[in-house]
C-alpha cells in the first residue's frame, strides 16, 4: 500500500512538470491534469446533473463520481482514448443493452453505490459484449441480491473481464457455473460484506483471488476450495463464527493457496497442514494460546507470519524452527513474559521481529545472525542485560521506548547498532561509557525521560556518526551561568545541528524559566557573557575589520586608478580617431577643391565649347562689315545710316579729323563696355602660373574643339608684363609660338583683351598680335584673304585700326596731335581725359613708329586716296610680311635686323619692341 501511494505521488509530481504546450480546454467545472502522458479529468463531487462536454479532449481517466447523474453517458462513446471512467456514488438505476456501444477502449468501469436494484437492470447478458477491452468492473453498493442465478438473462457475460467487485450488494447465495461459462477470464472476485448464508461450489479455473471477508461464513468446505484449483489468495477475515480445519473431516486442502488471511475470526486453534505452499499467513486478532513445533510443521514455505493480538503466553523453543524462509514475525499484543534465547536461532533469513506490547520485563539475550530490527516497546522492561545485544551480530535498529528502563548497563555494546530509541523511559543520568560502545550510532532518542543535567559532549566522543539527537520533554535545569550547560547547548546547535526536537527543549527549573525554551531563558545571560568574555576576540575582530577595510580601500583605489587610466586611454584613442577622421575629411576636401579647380566647371566648359576649331572657323561666314564690339555685332536695331568715321591718322581736313576723333572715341567705348572683356582681363591679371607656363598644354572640350588651358596659357598676365620686357634677342629666341596650333586661329571677338587696338576683321592670331599686319590686304597667306562672301556685299564701312607707339605717349596730353585714350577710361564721358602718368609698358606693348597711320582696307573706299597709292601700300606690306615671316622662321632677330627689314623708301629705321602676342581663349 505504501509503495503504491509513493508511486501515485511520483506520478503527480511528474505530471506537474509537464510543459504548458500540453494544456487542453478542460470543460467547466472539471479539472484536467497530465500525469506522465495521460490526461486525468476530475469532475467528482460537483453536484452535476448534465455531463460535461469533452469534445476534442483526449481524456483517458474520467472521474464523474459524487454527482447526480441518472443515465449512463453514451455521448462519451466517441472518445477513443477513454480507458477509465468512474461513475460511482451517482443515481444511475439501469443500463441499456446498447449503452456500451463505442466504448472499445474502456478498461475500468466503476458503478459502485448507484441505484441498481436487480441484475436485469444492467442487461448483463448483452451490454458488456460491446466492451472488448473491459478488465475491471465494480458494482459494489448496489442491491443485486444474488450471484450465479440459474436464469441466463441475469448472468453477467464478459469475455474480457478479469476483476469483479460486488461487495456490499446484499448477496445471500453464491454458486453455479457462472465463472466457468460466462466469465472465463475472471481472476479476482470480491464478495466481501455480503450475508452469504449459503456458499455452494463456484468452479473456476481462472480465479486466483477470492475475498470473502465479513460475510458471516461459519464453515468452509473442502469441495468449495476443490472447485478453485488455481486459487492463490483467500481472505476469510472477520468471519467471527468460522471453523477452519478443526475437525479431521473439515481439513482444508489447497495445494496452490499461498496467502491466507483468517484475522479476527475468533479461532482458538488452527490446522494448516493441508496448505503446504503457504507463504503468508495472517492470524491476527484470534484466540490462539499456544504455538509449538506442530502448529506450522507442514508450512515450510512461510515468509510472513502474523500472530499479533492473540493470547500467546509461551513460545516454544522449536516453534518456528521449521520455518527456514521466515522473514517477518509479528508477536505483538500478546502475553509473552519470557523468551527462549534460541527461539529464532534457526531462522537464518529473519529480518524483522516485533515483540511490542508484551510483558517481558527484562531484555535478555537473543541469538540471531540475521535479525536487523527488534521492536520491544511497551514491554514493561525494567532492566537490560549487558550481553543482550552481543548475539545479535546484524542488529541495526532497537526500539526500547515506553518501558521502565532507568539505567543502561556500561558494558552493553554493539558494532552494528545505528538507531536506539530510549524515549519515554525513566533515564535520569547518562554515564561517560553509556554509548561509547556503539560506534555506528547515528540516531539516539532520549526524549521523554528524567534528564535534568546537561550531558558533557565528551560522552559522545566515540559516536562519530551521531547526527540526530532527541532530548525534548525532559525536566532540564537551565543554569545559564554553567559552562557545561553552555558547552552542551553549543554541541547540540552547532552546524550541522544535531538536536531534532529543538522546540521541545524546555526548562523545568528554576521557576522563572519554567516552560521556556533554552534560547529564551538564557538569552540575556549568554549575550552579556558573550560581550564580556569576547573582549579579546572583539579586539582581534576590530583589527581584522580594520585590515579588511584598509585592504578594501587599497583595492578600491587601485581599481579607480586602473579605471581612470583606462578611461584616459580610451579618450586618447577616441580623440586620435576623431582627429584622424577630421584630417581625412580636410584632405578629401582639399583634394576635391583641387580637382574642381583643375577641372573646368560646366559653365566654363559650355563657354569653351563655344569656341570654334580651326576647321569650324574656315566654314564660318565672314563678317560683311567690321564691328567694334559685341554690342555692335548683336545690335540689330542699330541705325544703318550711321557712318563709321575714318581714323584720325587720315590726312584730311579738320572735318575729317574731328570725325576720326569721334570714331576713335566710339571705338574705345564700345570695345571696353564688354563685361566679358573686363572679366577676362581680371582673370588674366589674377591667374597663377606654373613652371610650364611658357609651353602650356592642349585641352579638348566636349565639342571636340581645341583650346589652351587658362591655368597654363603660354603668355603671362598683364601685371607680369614688366617682368617679361626682355631684350629683342631673347624674345626672338622664343620657339613655341610657331608650333602653336592656334597660330592661324581666328579668336572670338569677345575674348580679345581690351588693350589690343586691332581691326575687328583680323583673320589670325598673327594679325591680331603683330602691328605690322594692319591691313587685311597685306596678308596674302590668310585663309580669309581670297574668301568672298556669297551674299551681296553690305554697304561699305570705315574701320580704323589704331596702334600705340612710345612717342605717342607724350602726345596723349595734346588732343590735336591725334593721341589715343588710355586703356581704361570713363566710358560715359564725352570729354577727352588726360593721359595717365603711370607706366603703360606694364599694360601695353609699344611701337616707336611715329609716322604709322591707319591704312584703309582694300574693301573700303577712300576719296582722299587714289588707286595708285593703294597699290603701293600693298606692295610695302607684302614685303614687310615676307621679311617678318623669314625672321619668325629663323627664330632669332635683333634690333639691327629689325631695322634692315624695313622698306627701302624714306621711312626712318625705328627700334621695334616686338609685342608679346597674347590672346585669351
Amino acid at each position: 500500500m505504501g509503495r503504491s501511494l509513493e508511486l501515485v505521488l511520483l506520478l503527480l509530481q511528474l505530471g506537474s512538470l509537464l510543459p504548458s504546450t500540453l494544456a487542453v480546454n478542460c470543460p467547466w467545472p472539471c479539472r484536467c491534469t497530465w500525469i506522465v502522458d495521460s490526461l486525468y479529468a476530475d469532475c467528482s463531487r460537483r453536484d452535476l446533473q448534465t455531463y460535461p462536454d469533452f469534445n476534442n479532449v483526449p481524456v483517458e481517466h474520467l472521474d464523474l463520481s459524487g454527482n447526480q447523474f441518472n443515465e449512463f453517458p453514451t455521448q462519451y462513446a466517441d472518445i477513443d482514448s477513454l480507458i477509465y471512467m468512474d461513475l460511482s456514488n451517482n443515481q444511475i438505476s439501469a443500463l441499456d443493452g446498447k449503452a456500451f456501444i463505442g466504448f472499445t477502449s474502456l478498461r475500468t468501469l466503476l458503478l459502485a453505490n448507484n441505484s441498481i436494484a436487480r441484475w436485469i437492470d444492467l442487461s448483463p447478458s448483452e451490454s458488456f459484449k460491446y466492451t472488448p477491452s473491459l478488465k475491471r468492473l465494480s458494482l459494489s453498493g448496489n442491491h443485486l441480491g444474488s450471484f450465479g442465478s440459474e436464469e441466463m438473462y441475469q448472468q453477467l457475460h464478459s469475455q474480457s473481464l478479469t476483476e469483479l467487485e460486488i461487495s456490499s450488494c446484499g448477496i445471500s447465495s453464491v454458486g453455479g457455473d457462472l465463472l466457468v461459462n460466462q466469465l472465463p477470464n475472471l481472476e479476482r472476485l470480491t464478495l466481501s460484506n455480503n450475508k452469504l448464508v449459503q456458499l455452494a461450489a463456484l468452479p473456476s479455473r481462472s480465479l486466483r483471488m477470492l475475498d470473502l471477508s465479513n460475510c458471516s461464513i461459519q464453515r468452509l468446505s473442502s469441495p468449495f476450495l476443490d472447485s478453485l484449483p488455481n486459487l492463490e489468495t483467500l481472505n476469510l477475515s472477520r468471519n467471527t463464527q468460522l471453523q477452519f480445519g478443526v475437525l479431521d473431516e473439515d481439513l482444508i486442502l489447497a495445494y496452490e493457496l499461498r496467502r491466507l488471511d483468517v484475522s479476527y475470526c475468533n479461532l482458538d486453534q488452527i490446522d494448516l497442514s493441508g496448505l503446504p505452499v503457504l507463504t503468508e499467513v495472517r492470524l491476527r486478532g484470534n484466540l490462539l494460546r499456544v504455538v509449538d513445533n506442530e502448529t506450522f510443521a507442514n508450512n515450510t514455505m512461510l515468509e510472513v507470519l502474523d500472530l499479533s493480538q492473540n493470547v500467546l503466553r509461551l513460545i516454544g523453543q522449536d516453534a518456528f524452527s521449521n520455518l527456514r524462509r521466515l522473514k517477518e514475525l509479528n508477536l505483538a499484543f500478546n502475553e509473552i513474559a519470557r523468551l527462549d534465547r534460541n527461539f529464532i536461532r534457526n531462522n537464518d533469513v529473519l529480518v524483522e521481529l516485533n515483540l511490542s506490547r508484551n510483558v517481558l520485563q527484562k531484555l535478555t539475550r537473543i541469538v540471531s545472525n540475521s535479525l536487523r530490527t527488534i521492536n520491544m516497546s511497551w514491554c514493561e522492561i525494567t532492566s537490560i542485560e549487558s550481553s543482550s545485544l552481543s548475539s545479535l551480530s546484524a542488529i541495526q535498529k532497537l526500539d526500547l521506548s515506553n518501558n521502565l528502563i532507568s539505567d543502561i548497563p556500561s558494558n552493553m555494546r554493539s558494532e552494528t547498532l545505528q538507531q536506539l530509541s530510549l524515549a519515554n523511559c525513566r533515564l535520569s543520568t547518562v554515564r561517560n561509557n553509556t554509548f561509547r560502545e556503539f560506534p555506528e550510532l547515528a540516531d539516539l532518542h532520549l526524549n521523554g525521560n528524567r534528564l535534568t543535567s546537561p550531558i558533557p559532549p565528551l560522552y559522545f566522543r566515540g559516536n562519530k556518526f551521531l547526527d540526530q539527537l532527541w532530548l525534548g520533554d525532559n525536566p532540564w535545569i537551565c543554569d545559564c551561568h554553567n559552562a557545561l550547560f553552555v558547552e552542551f547547548y553549543d554541541f547540540l546547535t552547532t552546524k550541522p545541528v544535531k538536536i531534532k526536537d529543538r522546540n521541545h527543549l524546555r526548562c523545568a527549573a528554576p521557576a522563572i524559566f519554567y516552560g521556556k525554551l533554552w534560547e529564551y531563558a538564557c538569552s540575556d545571560v549568554w549575550m552579556v557573557n558573550a560581550r564580556s568574555s569576547s573582549s579579546g576576540e572583539k579586539a582581534w575582530g576590530i583589527i581584522m575589520l580594520t585590515l579588511l577595510l584598509l585592504g578594501g580601500m587599497i583595492l578600491g583605489y587601485a581599481c579607480m586608478q586602473k579605471f581612470l587610466k583606462k578611461r584616459k586611454r580610451n579618450q586618447n584613442h577616441r580623440e586620435y580617431a576623431e582627429n584622424d577622421d577630421e584630417l581625412r575629411r580636410i584632405r578629401d576636401l582639399n583634394d576635391r577643391i583641387l580637382l574642381e579647380e583643375a577641372t573646368p566647371s560646366l559653365q566654363q566648359a559650355q563657354e569653351i565649347s563655344l569656341l570654334p576649331s580651326y576647321e569650324d572657323a574656315l566654314r564660318m561666314p565672314k563678317l560683311e562689315r567690321p564691328v567694334k564690339s559685341m554690342v555692335d555685332l548683336s545690335g540689330s536695331n542699330r541705325p544703318q545710316s550711321r557712318k563709321l568715321r575714318r581714323s584720325q591718322t587720315q590726312a584730311d581736313g579738320d572735318a575729317s579729323q574731328s570725325e576720326g576723333e569721334d570714331g576713335l572715341q566710339l571705338d574705345t567705348c564700345q570695345r571696353f563696355r564688354s563685361v566679358e572683356m573686363l572679366s577676362n582681363r581680371d582673370k588674366e591679371r589674377t591667374a597663377q602660373y606654373g613652371p610650364r607656363r611658357r609651353t602650356g598644354y592642349m585641352e579638348y572640350n566636349q565639342s571636340g574643339s581645341r583650346r589652351f588651358s587658362i591655368e597654363d596659357s603660354r603668355f603671362p598676365a598683364a601685371h607680369l608684363k614688366t617682368q617679361n620686357l626682355q631684350s629683342a634677342e631673347q624674345i626672338g629666341n622664343f620657339q613655341s609660338y610657331e608650333n602653336s596650333p592656334y597660330t592661324k586661329r581666328r579668336p572670338k571677338i569677345a575674348e580679345i583683351p581690351p588693350f589690343k587696338r586691332i581691326n575687328m576683321m583680323g583673320a589670325s592670331v598673327e594679325f591680331l598680335t603683330d602691328p605690322e599686319y594692319d591691313d587685311v590686304s597685306s596678308k596674302p597667306g590668310s585663309p580669309f584673304a581670297k574668301r568672298r562672301p556669297k551674299l551681296p556685299a553690305p554697304p561699305t564701312m570705315k574701320v580704323s585700326a589704331q596702334v600705340y607707339t612710345m612717342q605717342q605717349q607724350h602726345e596723349q596730353q595734346n588732343p590735336a596731335t591725334g593721341q589715343l585714350d588710355p586703356a581704361i577710361e570713363d566710358y560715359f564721358s564725352s570729354t577727352q581725359k588726360a593721359a595717365s602718368s603711370s607706366t603703360i609698358a606694364s599694360d601695353f606693348q609699344e611701337l616707336l613708329a611715329p609716322e604709322l597711320t591707319s591704312l584703309p582696307d582694300e574693301n573700303r573706299s577712300n576719296a582722299s586716296t587714289s588707286d595708285t597709292e593703294q597699290d603701293l601700300e600693298r606692295g610695302k606690306r607684302k614685303k614687310r610680311k615676307n621679311s617678318a615671316s623669314a625672321r619668325r622662321v629663323s627664330g632669332s632677330f635683333s634690333a639691327a635686323t629689325a631695322a634692315e627689314s624695313t622698306s627701302s623708301d624714306s621711312e626712318r629705321n625705328v627700334q621695334v619692341h616686338k609685342p608679346m602676342r597674347e590672346t585669351l581663349f
